[in-house]
């Protein structure tokens, strides 16, 4: 479910930045003081169900 909600908000969103803490922010509806790798986790799933090749990134690139 929080994967399709993370990719759901990519999507609606296409050609947004969105940092870790904005991510978690509106996924989450709390603010999050700490470590956002549960959001990286979510997003490696994600790469890894809709990329070809998770290590070449198309659909959800990091900048």
């Amino acid at each position: 479910y929080t994967e399709f909600e993370i990719l759901l908000l990519l999507a609606q969103n296409a050609g947004i930045v969105f940092n870790k803490e904005r991510i978690y922010d509106r996924i989450w509806k709390e603010p999050y003081y700490g470590d956002y790798n549960i959001v990286m986790s979510h997003i490696r799933n994600i790469r890894e169900k809709i990329e070809d090749n998770p290590s070449k990134t198309i659909y959800i690139q990091t900048v």
